[in-house]
C-alpha cells in the first residue's frame, strides 16, 4: 500500500517537476529536491511557498484605490523628461530584478498613467514579479480611464462646446491611445474620435493652442486622411499667419500628398514673410530646401 502510494508520488512529482521546467526554471531545484526527500509532505510546502510568493507579487492597496486624476492639457513633450524616460526603460530591461522591481515600484508610486511606455517595458521583462506589477498595473489603468472616458463624454453631452471640456477628454483619448495595448481595430477607433475631437476644439475655440493644430494635422496623416489634413494645415495657417510651425506643417502636408510644387511654394512663401525664425525653424528650413 505505502510502495503504491510512493510510486504514484513520485510520478506525480516527475509531472510536476517537467512543467516546472519548462515553464519557470528558477524554481525547479529546490522544488525537485523538496519533492525528493519529503514524499507527501512536500505537496503541502510547495502549495503555501506557492500561494505566498504570488500574493507578494499583489499590487499594494495605495496602488489600486489610485482614482484622482488630473485635467492635464496636451503640452509640448519635455526633452528632460524624455531622457529620463528612456534611461528608467533601460532600467527595466537590462538590469538586475531587483533593480527592475524597485525601478517599477518607484514609478508606480508616482501617477502610473502617465509612465505607459515604461510599463510595456516592463511588461516585456523575463523576471515574473516585475512583468506581474506592470500587467496589474496597466489593467487599473485601462479600468480607471474607461471610466473617466465616460464621465467626460457626458460632460460633453451637456456641454459640446466647452474648450476645457474637450480638452480634458482629448487628454485621456490621448493616453489610452499611449498605453500601446489596444488591438487594431480599437486602436483606430480611438484615433478617428481623437481626431474629431481636436477638430471639434479648434472650431469652437480659434484661440486654441498651436499644439491642438499639429496634433490634428499629424493624426490626420497617420490615418491617411490627406484632404482632412490639408484642410486642417489651411486653418492652422490662416488663424496663425506668424507662427514658423504652421508653414511647416502645410510643407509636411503636401510632401505626403506627393505634391512638390505646393512644397517649394510654401518655402517661397515662409521666407518672403515677416516670420522670424527660431534656430530650429531655420534647421527645419534647411531640410526643406
Amino acid at each position: 500500500m505505502l510502495s503504491n502510494a510512493l510510486i504514484l508520488h513520485y510520478v506525480l512529482a516527475v509531472i510536476t517537476l517537467v512543467i516546472v521546467f519548462l515553464k519557470q526554471r528558477k524554481d525547479f531545484i529546490p522544488m525537485a529536491f523538496t519533492l525528493i526527500a519529503l514524499p507527501f509532505f512536500s505537496w503541502g510546502i510547495i502549495y503555501y511557498l506557492q500561494r505566498s510568493k504570488h500574493d507578494a507579487t499583489e499590487l499594494p492597496d495605495w496602488l489600486l484605490r489610485k482614482e484622482a486624476y488630473e485635467d492635464v492639457s496636451l503640452s509640448l513633450p519635455d526633452k528632460s523628461s524624455e531622457t529620463n524616460m528612456i534611461s528608467l526603460q533601460d532600467a527595466l530591461i537590462l538590469n538586475t530584478n531587483q533593480i527592475k522591481r524597485k525601478t517599477l515600484m518607484n514609478i508606480l508610486k508616482n501617477d502610473f498613467l502617465q509612465q505607459a511606455p515604461m510599463l510595456a517595458a516592463a511588461l516585456k521583462s523575463e523576471d515574473n514579479e516585475t512583468s506581474h506589477y506592470a500587467a496589474t498595473a496597466l489593467q487599473q489603468a485601462k479600468t480607471h480611464l474607461s471610466k473617466q472616458l465616460r464621465h467626460l463624454e457626458r460632460e460633453l453631452e451637456e456641454r459640446p462646446e466647452d474648450p476645457q471640456v474637450i480638452k480634458s477628454y482629448l487628454q485621456i483619448l490621448k493616453q489610452i491611445m499611449d498605453m500601446e495595448f489596444l488591438d487594431r481595430r480599437t486602436q483606430m477607433k480611438y484615433a478617428y474620435t481623437y481626431l474629431h475631437a481636436l477638430a471639434n476644439l479648434i472650431d469652437v475655440d480659434d484661440r486654441a493652442e498651436t499644439i491642438y493644430h499639429v496634433e490634428r494635422i499629424q493624426m490626420a496623416l497617420s490615418l491617411d486622411e490627406y484632404e482632412h489634413a490639408l484642410q486642417a494645415s489651411d486653418l492652422f495657417l490662416h488663424q496663425h499667419p506668424t507662427n514658423e510651425t504652421a508653414y511647416f506643417e502645410a510643407m509636411a502636408v503636401h510632401y505626403a500628398m506627393k505634391n512638390v510644387k505646393r512644397v517649394h511654394e510654401m518655402i517661397h512663401l515662409l521666407r518672403s514673410s515677416e516670420v522670424r525664425l527660431s534656430p530650429d525653424g531655420l534647421n527645419q528650413l534647411r531640410f526643406w530646401i
